[in-house]
């Protein structure tokens, strides 16, 4: 656990990786501490993750999108983090139910969700000739509140860097 900004609890990051981002540069702001009802933006250009308010499940997302930022472009990783992602939408293990949940809107879309931007009316997902893994990487680390335990092990390694183990 670690504290990302006072007006935020500590967070489930390894204490390493958010000295190696503040070190990096990241800067984190908070524009409304009274409230905790979500969103933020990376700012890649400036290395600035802009927090609307102190909601746990956006600072981790928008945390991860830094800490991917780089990341991503090592080799193969982003190539390797799609094909990651669409093997988790096809998980059945429960244990990993809410991480399966979230793969499956990454690559299948949500029919049910509006989206006047897309053909089909409905939001189609991220990885629909986009290959957007930025997107899944951020929201794979929310989407189990940073909960490293909760990604079966082939979808682990792209967060042991950066999300603690729980405790014993």
């Amino acid at each position: 656990m670690y504290e990302i900004h006072t007006a935020i609890a500590p967070l489930p990051f390894r204490p390493e990786a958010i000295d190696w981002l503040f070190r990096w540069g990241m800067r984190v702001t908070v524009r409304d501490t009274r409230s905790a009802s979500g969103g933020g933006y990376w700012w890649p250009d400036r290395k600035l993750v802009e927090l609307f308010t102190t909601q746990e499940e956006a600072a981790i997302h928008e945390v991860a999108h830094a800490w991917w930022h780089s990341r991503r472009l090592e080799g193969v990783n982003a190539a390797k983090m799609i094909v990651a992602t669409v093997r988790l939408s096809e998980e059945t293990d429960r244990r990993f139910e809410r991480a399966a949940q979230v793969a499956g809107y990454y690559v299948y879309g949500i029919p049910g969700q509006k989206d006047d931007a897309s053909p089909t009316g409905w939001w189609m997902g991220q990885l629909v000739g986009q290959g957007n893994d930025w997107e899944c990487y951020a929201g794979l680390a929310s989407a189990v509140m940073g909960r490293i335990e909760q990604l079966p092990d082939y979808v682990r390694p792209f967060y042991a860097e950066l999300l603690d183990e729980p405790a014993a």
